[in-house]
This record gives C-alpha cells, sequence and structure tokens, in this order.
C-alpha cells in the first residue's frame, strides 16, 4: 500500500522526461550547452559595447546588433537541426527549455537593436538585475526536478516576479506591435519586439509542466506576482502622496502673500529625502514619462542634454497615475538644494556622459612653520566613447570642493601636447570666450569659474577618443589646527569619475620641520626629503602633525609687505536681549536642550510660517520638533533689529541652498539691503556642519562669527561675551586656520614667506569688499578684478581661462596686467628654502667670506713687502 508521498514520487518516475533529460539526467545535452555558450557570449558582447549614444541609427551599434542578432539565428539552425524549432514543436515539453535559451538570446538582440533604433531607454539597475534574475530562473527550470523542494519554492517566487515583469514589458512596447509586424519581412527583425510577450508565453508553459509533476504547490508562483505588485502598488500609493503634498504646498504659497522665498525652498524644506523624492523631481527630465512616447516610438531622439534618460517602470507606472506639474526649473532647484545632484544640473555645451578620470598627479607644498600648503592636480581625461560621430568630442565639467578658505591660484591646459597657462581675466569676458569658442567654433579652451561653498568650476573642451586631454589646477590652502595639530586635506572633486584611476602624489615639507606626523602608508622617501607614492585616487587624503608656533615671515609684493601671523579673536561684551534659533533637522535633541535652559534669560524666538514666534515652556516642544523636520533653513537676518544684543545659534549641512539659487527673490533682495548697511549679526554656529547659506555670507563678511559646542555657547552667554573679528584694509582673518593676513607699506628685509600670502590676502580682501553687494548686478567692478588680477585668483569676480591662439584673447580683450604674480608655481620666488637649501645656502656665503677674507689678506701683505 502507498502513502500520499510515495504516490507523488511514483507519479514523477512515471511522467516522462523532456528530451533535453532522457540524454543524460544530469548534465544537459549538447544543444542546451551550446545554446548556454551562444548566450554568454552574446551577453558579454552585450556588455563590452557601448550603450547607445544620442543618436538614432548609430552607425557602430549596427554591427553589434548584427552580431548579436546572427547568434541568435544560429541557435535556430542548430535547433531545426534537431528538430526542436517549430510553431508547436518549440513549445513542446521537450523542447521548452531550448526555446526559453532561444528567447533570451533574442532578448539581448532585441536591447542591442535598440541601441541602433531607441525604442526605450537605458534600464535602470534594478531593472537589469530583475532581467537577468529573471532568465536565470526560467533556465534552472531545466533542473527542476533534481533540486530541493525548497528551491523550487524559490524558482517559482521568482517565476512569479518574472511574469509580471513580462507582462509589463510587452504592455510597454505594445504600441509598436504593427510596425513590428511589418518589419518582420526585413530578417524576421520585427519579431523582436515580441520577445516579451514570447517569454511571458514560455513562462506559462514551464508552469504548466512543473504543475503536472506537483513538486510544490503553484501558490508559490501566485505569491511571487502578488509580492511584485503590490510592492509597485505600494510605491504608486507613495508617489501619489508625495506628488499631492508637493503640490498642496506649491498651490497654498498664494495664501502667504507677504512670503519672501520662492515656493521650491518651502518644498525643498518640507519633502521627505529618499528615492521616491528623488525620482518625482527628477521624472520627465531623467526618467521616460508616458508623455515621451510619441516621440520614443517615432524613432527619432528629440531630446538633448548631457544626461542619458533611463527607464524605470515604477517611475513609468505611477506618472500614468499621478504628474508631478511643478516646473523644470523648480524642480532642478530643489535637487541641488537638498540632494548631490548640483554638478550633474550644471549647464553644459556638449555632453560628457563617456568621459573618465583615467590618471591623477598631486603634488602638494607645505609650509608647516606658515601652515600653508599649495596643491596642483594634473588631471589626465579618457574619452571611453565608441558609438558615432556624438562621442567624438565631449566636454569635461568638473566641481571642486575646496578645504575652507582655499583659493584657486593656477590653471593649465595641454593643447597639441604643451602646457598652456591661463590668463586671469573678469568672469564675464572668460563666460562670454567660452561660450563662443565652444558653443560656435568647437575648438580648445579651458575655464575655471568660482561657486559658493568654497567650490570651483572646471570645463575642457574638447575631450576626443584619440588622446587623453590634461590639465592642472594649483590651489593654495591656509591649513586649519585641530586638536592640537596642523591637518591637510586635499580637495575632492565631482566630474568624470575617477573609480579607476590611479594617482602619484608628492608631497614635501618646506621651511622647517615637523613633529608627530601621521600620514597614510605606502610612501618612500627620496634623498630630497620628498614622500612619493602612486596607488588607486584617494580622495580622503590627509596628513597631520603637531601644532607648532607660527615664525616670524614677510613676503613683499607692489609696495607693500604681507605677513601671516596667530590670530585672537576679540572678545566684546554681549548683554543679550534676544536668542533666534535657527532650527533644522540637524539639530540634536540635547542642543535644543540646551538652548531652553536659555528661556529665563532673554527672549528665545524661532522663525516659523513667515514670522518669529517667541518660545515659551508652554510652545517649546510643539514648535522645536515642528522645526527640527525642516531638510535646511534660511535665517532671515533682515528681520534682527537689534544686532548689538541678538544673537542667532545656527547649525546645517552643505546640501542647501546657494545664494544665487535665490538671486532674484524678495528675500534675497532683503537680505542684500539688510547688510549693506554694514550691519553685522552675532552669529554661533554649533559643532557639526555649517549651511552653504550661513558659510557664503560668512565668507562675504556679514557676520561677527563663532563656533563650538553647546558647552562652549553656554560659557559666551555666562560671561556676556562674544568674540569678533577685526578687519580692515590692512588686516584680514583667516577663521578656519586661526590666522591673520597683515598688509603694510614695504619694508626691509629678505623674503622669508611664499607668494601665497599675497594671494590670500588679495581673494580674502575680494570676498570683504563684495561683501553684501553679492546680489546686485554692479558688484563686479574694475578695481576689484584689477586686484585679483595682480594676485591672480579665482574670485566671485575673477576667472582663470585658457584659449588656444593668442588671436583668440586679442578678440575677447582678454590680457595679463603689468606687475602680476600669474599663475602660481612649485617654484615661486620668496618660497622659504628647504634645510637642505639652507645648507647650500650658508656654505656659499662662508666661500664668498673665505675669498673676501683672502683677498683682503693678500692686498695687506703686498702693500707691506711694497
Amino acid at each position: 500500500m502507498f502513502t500520499n508521498n510515495d504516490k507523488v514520487h511514483q507519479d514523477e518516475i512515471e511522467t516522462a522526461a523532456p528530451v533535453s533529460e532522457t540524454r543524460d539526467t544530469a548534465h544537459p545535452d549538447k544543444i542546451l550547452l551550446t545554446g548556454y555558450l551562444l548566450l554568454v557570449v552574446s551577453t558579454l558582447l552585450y556588455v563590452v559595447l557601448p550603450r547607445r549614444g544620442s543618436n538614432f541609427l548609430d552607425q557602430d551599434a549596427f554591427p553589434a546588433f548584427i552580431a548579436h542578432y546572427l547568434l541568435a539565428i544560429a541557435y535556430v539552425i542548430a535547433l531545426l537541426a534537431n528538430r526542436a524549432y517549430g510553431i508547436v514543436k518549440s513549445w513542446r515539453r521537450e523542447n521548452i527549455h531550448y526555446t526559453m535559451v532561444l528567447l533570451n538570446l533574442f532578448l539581448v538582440s532585441a536591447y542591442a537593436l535598440n541601441r541602433l533604433v531607441p525604442v526605450f531607454e537605458d534600464s535602470v539597475l534594478w531593472l537589469c538585475v530583475h532581467l537577468v534574475v529573471s532568465s536565470l530562473v526560467t533556465f534552472s527550470y531545466r533542473y527542476y526536478t533534481y533540486l530541493p523542494r525548497v528551491v523550487n519554492k524559490i524558482q517559482h517566487f521568482l517565476l512569479g516576479a518574472a511574469l509580471v515583469l513580462y507582462t509589463y514589458l510587452a504592455l510597454y512596447i505594445g504600441l509598436v506591435y504593427l510596425p513590428a509586424t511589418l518589419a518582420i519581412l526585413v530578417l524576421g527583425v520585427g519579431m523582436l519586439a515580441f520577445v516579451p510577450m514570447l517569454l511571458l508565453i514560455g513562462s506559462a508553459a514551464l508552469i504548466r509542466y512543473t504543475q503536472e509533476i506537483n513538486r510544490v504547490s503553484t501558490n508559490w508562483i501566485i505569491a511571487g506576482a502578488s509580492v511584485t505588485v503590490t510592492f509597485a502598488l505600494i510605491f504608486i500609493i507613495e508617489w501619489d502622496a508625495r506628488v499631492r503634498t508637493i503640490e498642496r504646498l506649491a498651490n497654498q504659497s498664494v495664501i502667504y502673500a507677504d512670503t519672501e522665498l520662492p515656493v521650491w525652498v518651502k518644498i525643498g524644506q518640507s519633502v521627505k529625502l529618499d528615492w521616491v523624492t528623488e525620482r518625482i523631481l527628477k521624472s520627465d527630465f531623467v526618467y521616460t514619462m508616458p508623455d515621451d512616447r510619441e516621440d520614443e516610438f517615432s524613432f527619432v531622439s528629440m531630446r538633448s542634454g548631457w544626461a542619458m534618460r533611463t527607464h524605470d517602470p515604477l517611475v513609468y507606472m505611477a506618472t500614468l497615475w499621478r504628474k508631478s506639474s511643478l516646473s523644470y526649473d523648480d524642480r532642478t532647484k530643489i535637487l541641488r538644494a537638498i540632494t548631490d545632484n548640483r554638478h550633474r544640473t550644471e549647464e553644459r555645451l556638449w555632453r560628457g556622459d563617456d568621459l573618465t578620470t583615467s590618471y591623477i598627479v598631486t603634488d602638494i607644498d607645505i609650509y608647516p612653520q606658515l601652515r600653508l600648503a599649495y596643491t596642483e592636480q594634473y588631471m589626465n581625461i579618457r574619452n571611453n566613447s565608441l558609438s558615432g560621430w556624438s562621442g567624438l568630442r565631449e566636454e569635461a565639467l568638473y566641481t571642486f570642493q575646496l578645504p575652507e578658505g582655499s583659493v584657486v591660484t593656477s590653471l593649465s591646459l595641454w593643447v597639441n601636447g604643451k602646457e598652456e597657462k591661463a590668463i586671469l581675466t573678469s568672469r564675464q569676458k572668460a563666460k562670454d570666450a567660452y561660450e563662443t569658442i565652444v558653443g560656435k567654433e568647437a575648438r580648445d579652451p579651458s575655464v575655471v569659474h568660482w561657486q559658493e561653498g568654497n567650490t570651483v568650476t572646471v570645463r575642457v573642451f574638447p575631450c576626443t577618443r584619440e588622446e587623453e586631454r590634461k590639465f592642472k589646477i594649483g590651489i593654495t590652502s591656509p591649513l586649519p589646527e585641530e586638536r592640537g595639530r596642523i591637518v591637510y586635506r586635499q580637495a575632492t572633486f565631482r566630474g568624470p569619475h575617477a573609480h579607476d584611476a590611479t594617482e602619484t602624489l608628492r608631497f614635501r615639507f618646506i621651511g622647517g620641520m615637523i613633529h608627530d606626523a601621521t600620514m597614510p602608508r605606502g610612501f618612500d622617501k627620496n634623498e630630497k626629503g620628498e614622500y612619493i607614492a602612486e596607488r588607486p585616487y584617494d580622495p580622503d587624503f590627509s596628513i597631520s602633525w603637531k601644532a607648532d608656533p607660527i615664525e616670524t615671515n614677510q613676503y613683499t609684493f607692489n609696495g607693500s609687505t604681507y605677513s601671516l601671523k596667530p590670530h585672537t579673536p576679540t572678545l566684546r561684551p554681549l548683554h543679550l536681549s534676544y536668542l533666534f534659533l535657527d532650527l533644522n533637522n540637524t539639530w540634536e535633541a540635547g542642543e535644543v536642550d540646551a538652548a531652553y535652559a536659555v528661556l529665563t534669560k532673554c527672549n528665545v524666538y524661532a522663525f516659523s510660517d513667515n514670522e518669529f514666534i517667541r518660545l515659551d515652556e508652554d510652545n517649546w516642544y510643539e514648535v522645536t520638533n515642528k522645526l527640527r523636520q525642516r531638510n535646511f533653513s534660511l535665517f532671515p537676518f533682515h528681520h534682527v533689529k537689534d544686532t548689538e544684543h541678538s544673537l542667532v545659534v545656527t547649525k546645517g549641512k552643505p546640501l542647501t541652498p546657494f545664494l544665487r539659487d535665490m538671486k532674484e527673490s524678495t528675500f534675497a533682495g532683503s537680505v542684500s539691503r539688510y547688510f549693506a548697511d554694514n550691519k553685522k549679526v552675532n552669529v554661533f554656529n554649533l559643532t557639526g556642519g555649517a549651511s552653504t547659506y550661513i558659510r557664503s555670507l560668512r565668507e562675504l563678511r556679514a557676520f561677527n562669527f563663532a563656533t563650538g559646542d553647546a558647552t562652549i555657547l553656554a560659557g559666551l552667554l555666562e560671561h556676556n561675551q562674544f568674540p569678533v573679528a577685526v578687519e580692515d584694509e590692512s588686516h584680514l582673518v583667516l577663521h578656519d586656520a586661526g590666522m591673520v593676513l597683515e598688509r603694510k607699506p614695504a619694508a626691509e628685509g629678505e623674503d622669508t614667506a611664499p607668494d601665497h600670502l599675497v594671494r590670500l590676502f588679495a581673494y580674502n580682501n575680494i570676498m570683504r569688499q563684495v561683501g553684501t553687494h553679492f546680489f546686485s548686478e554692479d558688484f563686479i567692478n574694475e578695481p576689484l578684478v584689477n586686484e585679483a588680477a595682480r594676485a591672480y585668483v579665482v574670485s566671485p569676480v575673477s576667472s582663470l581661462i585658457v584659449l588656444e591662439t593668442q588671436k583668440d584673447y586679442d578678440r575677447f580683450g582678454i590680457k595679463d596686467i603689468e606687475n602680476s604674480l600669474g599663475n602660481a608655481t612649485h617654484n615661486d620666488s620668496g618660497a622659504v628654502p628647504e634645510p637642505h637649501e639652507w645648507a647650500l645656502i650658508v656654505v656659499f656665503l662662508l666661500f664668498v667670506l673665505f675669498n673676501v677674507v683672502r683677498q683682503y689678506r693678500l692686498k695687506t701683505v703686498t702693500a707691506s713687502r711694497v
């Protein structure tokens, strides 16, 4: 007598096995192995060959498609030879596994054809993974009866998810079924449009045949499909809620007629920061939308821009239900403010998505006794495009994040194998020259522009497949002191990625010895005292050493002597009457609690819904908890009336709006007029980060600024004091480095410092003078540009540009001014000699002294003899 389980096993034995299983029940037969091999080759070709360019009927994509298609046709011939291919035969139990391999060969061919005739955009990563997993699952059913039942359950679950995917793809390309049917006459190419539908049929056949064996319940297939559909529905529901919130915030903005900030700022402060919101903001210009289908299926790419669109089924289905009506400009500004996409939203004249940074050379001079560093970075740019004429010329765009207080002081571009140094000119002249030459004439320039938040942008054109482009950027940096140690950090960058780049890094200490240095491993020290290493690029490279006192120094230039000294802030009385809390989601609970202790000592306010709210014990937690949900805050300093008795306590993060993002707003105008009256607000920034808004105003000298934790703040309030940096035309403070630059009439004595003192003084003096006029159209004036040109510093008023010929410079009126420092170099005059150089100088002086004394004695002896 058989049990139920015995009956199942008996059924499995009696059930006819597929042909591919009867030949060798442990291994696939030769036909199947041939299919696997062809599929591997086709897949590798697809991965190795370039993705679709920006052109319809890209000439380089056609041979690739033919290769994929021939591999699939070769397998069709093999199946025909073995009588395993036909309208009916292909779907029989003994041939279904061959058919699934064949369909996947045609699927790869279809994606290769899409590079030639774009029907849909490049798939997002998760969709690519889903496609691969779905294919592997269908292949795994060849071994269904040999696998444990728990694995069979997983197979069924994943097959259910695959059914949903194939259904979506079959519906997505439904609009091309008619033209595809007509295209079947062209060597059957039109059949590729029906591959998703055929995969759906093949998956159904697998379900039917495995159901006959009945090893596990088909409910696992239903579960896989249900989970996939449920996840998509949850995404769509969440998408709908987010879009409704954005629409509500935008529509309700008219209620607050006195709102000074643009509506996008309110939305950016309020929306939840995650991948769903980012997709909502990027929809329509990064992701494929239903409205795009008319252009897509006309087989003509009507889009332009540097960013390639992608196909995300979740976004596509969600926008079928509800699409955000927020304008392109507003969404772009929100993306810049709250996500790490500012670099990607920079305007381009040419595309640059095939570019990578292939090699980096970083050369660093460190002046430990002056707490300064000069860094030169040489960047090699490689064009990896293999498709069409669109990749012949591309534009490289880099955004460098400079260390606090740093300034760009040199730029070079290699033209025809020769280094061409940049000329410093006004920002507008450089902008006009670059856009004219690149946009209309497509010739060689490079330019670097100042940006807010300690950033600069570098553009290089053209970058071609024939050779790697090279440029060099030089950065002068004051070095901060942290817990008794001086720290050097190199600039980081966004742009052509450097994931696989190799870096040669050299640094040397000039003018003195260091103590207790901490540096990465792997550096070799040569006979000159230089540290050198070649290794994978590391953007987090840093060096630190024990802080020593700043030595006496000076550098004389153009009738003035510059020197660097330690800075000790002046403590002035602060009898606090008003404490303003600039709250956002960077504030920790302990910091808010520390502010609560001040309630009994002065009036405490927070800004919410376009007005100041006085905080007390009754509304404290309600208001602070609400404001701590904001992604960022923009404190309205122009509403602070009594600056002498007020203090603003703030904290933030770099991902916040820039001043220029709000340049046309009422808020920007009010802030500009307020600070134009030379009003300085007392601002204390809590340790943990400062917003770009605060950092920019600080660099423009709008504040009396201090930083520290809640304990330091409590100490200042207890003693009724606040640190103030006194600056004028002769004294400028380098806040982050804790130093002050002094300028006075030319003094006697040798230069014992590099010319970087002049450059740092000029940059900070320009920032001081631009100050609160930053929002004005006329803040760029000739005296400021001339000061920048003499010191060769990139600033809000000046840029460095390299043009191809002297005629180009003459055409745009770009020229060097007399008596300028020029591009900074490692061999600047006035640089402090290294120890071995001092030794050579001393030996030389002793030699000269010896010869002078010797000549004197010879004359004396000769005279006595006479």
